[in-house]
This record gives C-alpha cells, structure tokens and sequence, in this order.
C-alpha cells in the first residue's frame, strides 16, 4: 500500500503542498521497498532521508504560519515536535526490518491522514480566509 497526493490534501498550492508531495514520495520509496527487495542499509537510508526533510519541512512550514500570524502556531508546533518524537522512537527502537516496515507505514498513516488532513486542513482554512479579506480591503 502507497499513499497517493489527491487534491483533497492540498494546503497551499505552494511550498506546503510541494514539501507534503515529497514527503509522501520518500515515503512511498520505503513501502516499495518492502515489496521488493528488503535492504537494510537503503531502507534505514530512506527512513532518514524521511526523517530530515520532515524536520525541514516543519521549519519551513513554522516559518510562514508566524509571518502569518496564525493563531493555533503553538499547538500547532506540538504537533510538529510529537511527529518528530515519535520518529526519534521509532529509529531509536527498530529491532528487524518487518517491525521497521510495519511501524513505518502506522507513522506515515497517522502523519498523512492526521497531520496535513486535520491539522493543515485548518491552516489552510486560516490562509483562505485571510486571503479572501485582503481581497475585500481592495
């Protein structure tokens, strides 16, 4: 099972939305990875390819909600800092490849369907509004 961009996941059509499709691209790279070949070092090498753009993307992402003043930035971090932790344990308490893949694919799930439906979704909601009364000052 991959997970796949649908517009329903869209935030920004911008830098977020770039940042979530490359997420969901390395990803994907790891859960075929599984099918096919099962290589330790390339998967532990994806895991942290995943594992720093995540940390990348974060920044970024809290860059622009403090310029847009947006007013759930502190949950809205914890929830960013969560996800890091619960990658921090899942590298830190890997054990075999079949664990690795199966707590994987649980920490993508939650982070896709939580994270950028719930959580971005109302971030997106905030961008749109705030567009729309610039639009209105006009």
């Amino acid at each position: 099972m991959t997970f796949k961009w649908t517009k329903e996941m869209r935030i920004d059509d911008g830098q977020i939305d770039a940042d979530h499709k490359k997420l969901i691209s390395i990803a994907n790279k790891v859960l075929t990875l599984e099918q096919s070949s099962k290589r330790a070092d390339e998967l532990k090498q994806l895991i942290q390819d995943l594992y720093e753009y995540v940390k990348y993307h974060f920044a970024r992402e809290e860059d622009l909600i403090q310029k847009l003043e947006y007013p759930d930035i502190k949950n809205h971090h914890t929830k960013h800092e969560n996800i890091i932790q619960a990658m921090n344990l899942f590298l830190a308490n890997a054990q075999n490849m079949d664990e690795i893949l199966v707590n994987f694919r649980k920490l993508v799930s939650k982070w896709v369907i939580d994270h950028i439906m719930n959580e971005d979704k109302k971030l997106q909601r905030f961008m749109d509004a705030k567009v729309k009364a610039f639009l209105k000052k006009d």
